[in-house]
């Protein structure tokens, strides 16, 4: 304490009120954590899909329904690509599959396209009904 009653200034401290942290901040260095780490395992997949030529992912039961990324290396075109399914129902209670293929090619070209084959489900096996050139129609 000093003479006049006031305590002294070497034992004051000077609390400043932390403000929390905003939401907002939080989100956005959540994503910026995750798309550090997709960046991170960018290296993993090129190395996987050189040494293995393709990476397929299983995405449901139906036959075919896998998403599959690929190399391309013959004599005139060379990249990579890239087939999507999707599901859909048609009027008789078939689950037609769709499957999207699209190329990045760096030498040569290729046209994307699309193709439709329908199944229907009997006990654990599927049973194929039709398949068509171009999108599915429902």
């Amino acid at each position: 304490m000093s003479e006049n009653g006031q305590p002294s200034s070497d034992n004051v401290q000077n609390v400043v009120p932390v403000k929390p942290r905003s939401r907002l901040r939080r989100i956005g260095c959540g994503i910026g954590l995750i798309i550090w780490v997709v960046l991170l395992l960018l290296p993993c997949l090129a190395i996987a899909l050189i040494s293995q030529g393709e990476i397929n992912v299983q995405l449901g039961d139906v036959p075919g329904q896998n998403l599959r990324v690929w190399l391309i290396q013959d004599a005139t075109q060379r990249g990579i690509g890239i087939s999507r399914p999707s599901i859909h129902n048609d009027a008789n209670a078939n689950v037609c599959l769709q499957t999207d293929t699209n190329f990045l090619l760096w030498m040569g070209n290729g046209p994307s396209s699309s193709y439709c084959q329908c199944y229907t489900h009997e006990g654990d096996n599927w049973k194929s009904v039709s398949a068509s050139q171009g999108t599915c129609n429902p």
